[in-house]
């Protein structure tokens, strides 16, 4: 079996209709004092105001809502200390999906406690290890035991291509708004 490793325009297409009626629309939005600060204007893409507040929600989701019936129906598990776990949460509510979520035992608690509440029954919050690493490696192990579905944070066409889906948002705002760009800059995290 050939695993797809990169993601195309039409992946980041295709994701964009998945999420439509799911994600919310962030606002596109100027800043005044960083415009002021640096003579020009900066805009900032508003994902704080997401379901989530996080732009993780869309790969999440995407990851998960291309998953066959039988697959969903096993459950799904992640690795997180935050975003991508709320985002997997909220999903398996949002889809009535059993979840394992592996977190290490640093996670601050509000972040736990914002797993819990976003998946609610539908979640399990294992907290395990001191490093991602350490947790990555039980929630695989997990998966791999109870056949369960892993949804990775970051090394998934489906992930990646969700959350390119705010690039695509905030491209067609732009457009509709006349707003011309000189340069994008984008926090490219790969904290999990």
């Amino acid at each position: 079996m050939t695993v797809k490793t990169t993601v195309s325009t039409k992946d980041i297409d295709e994701a964009f209709l998945r999420l439509k009626d799911i994600v919310k629309k962030t606002p596109l939005q100027l800043d005044h004092y960083l415009s002021q600060k640096y003579d020009c204007k900066v805009y900032l893409k508003r994902e704080d105001l997401q379901w989530v507040r996080s732009f993780k929600l869309r790969g999440a989701y995407n990851a998960i809502s291309v998953l066959s019936d039988e697959a969903k129906s096993k459950g799904i598990t992640c690795a997180s200390a935050g975003n991508h776990a709320q985002g997997v949460a909220y999903t398996a509510k949002k889809l009535n999906l059993n979840a394992v979520i592996f977190m290490p035992v640093t996670t601050p608690l509000q972040k736990v406690n914002q797993v819990k509440f976003f998946g609610n029954s539908n979640v399990e919050v294992v907290l395990t290890g001191d490093t991602f690493d350490h947790c990555l490696a039980e929630a695989l192990t997990y998966t791999s035991e109870h056949q369960m579905n892993f949804i990775d944070p970051f090394n998934n066409v489906h992930t990646i291509s969700g959350q390119g889906t705010l690039a695509k948002e905030m491209l067609e705002q732009a457009k509709s708004d006349n707003v011309n760009f000189d340069y994008l800059f984008a926090a490219i995290v790969v904290a999990v």
